[in-house]
């Protein structure tokens, strides 16, 4: 078994996360194309792999939450349910731009590539302290689930736009439980209006599973891999080997 990745990253100078960029470089890299790998899990991150580049020209962040305000909201305030399921709330409900204003401000989201963050930051706390914030604590629980679906939305392709900016043809390629929400897919892909958009099932991976197909990457790196596959390293991830191997008992 190979686990405690994040412990050799930090120790070589990374942050412990993201680790996607590894994985990413190996699997998708284009000779021709530039690509965006964005996974929507409970924090979103991206990976930018620019066309035929090496690994030291890639550029891989978080961008702050995910599905994790969503889905605490979901399941402090309605009963039964663990997430929103099809949008189907967020959809009943209107987006509130002064609540929207005050979840965007926060120096998390003004801080240089690459940087992480966690449900330390992004939590229910932080919901509510914004709502206090913007006098917005009277607003229905369908509203302010309209308010986070654009919240997080529009956070990350702040995010991706701030890298891709003046990139033309970049492809993005979706993964994680984010591409089931259609509203926040909706929201992603009228922002990248004219840009291919779509999710990394377009090149045979389970976006569902793309997570788990990273760790075993790097879990067999380790085992039997080269850091040279990583040249450098890129700024914030060291070329290092990552993993702790545990035999059986």
């Amino acid at each position: 078994t190979v686990s405690d990745f994040r412990q050799k990253h930090i120790a070589a100078g990374g942050e412990g996360a993201p680790l996607a960029a590894y994985g990413d470089f190996l699997l998708f890299t284009d000779e021709r194309k530039s690509r965006v790998l964005l996974n929507i899990g409970g924090i979103a991150n991206f990976t930018y792999l620019p066309a035929g580049n090496a690994f030291s020209n890639i550029r891989c962040t978080d961008t702050g939450p995910g599905n994790t305000l969503m889905d605490a909201w979901v399941q402090q305030h309605f009963p039964g349910k663990q997430f929103d399921s099809d949008a189907a709330i967020a959809q009943q409900g209107s987006v509130n731009e002064v609540l929207l204003a005050a979840l965007k401000d926060n120096d998390f989201f003004s801080l240089p590539l690459p940087k992480t963050t966690g449900p330390e930051l992004f939590n229910m706390a932080y919901v509510y302290a914004a709502l206090t914030r913007s006098n917005c604590s009277h607003l229905g629980a369908e509203d302010v689930l309209a308010t986070l679906n654009l919240f997080t939305a529009t956070t990350i392709c702040d995010a991706v736009s701030s890298v891709i900016a003046d990139i033309p043809n970049c492809e993005i390629l979706i993964s994680g439980g984010g591409i089931h929400n259609p509203l926040l897919m909706s929201y992603i892909r009228s922002r990248f209006n004219g840009l291919q958009v779509s999710t990394t099932s377009a090149l045979q991976i389970n976006p569902d599973a793309k997570e788990a197909v990273l760790f075993a990457l790097l879990a067999n790196e380790l085992v039997a891999g080269d850091e040279r596959s990583f040249g450098e390293g890129s700024p914030g991830f060291p070329a290092t080997g990552m993993g702790k191997i545990s035999f059986p008992g």
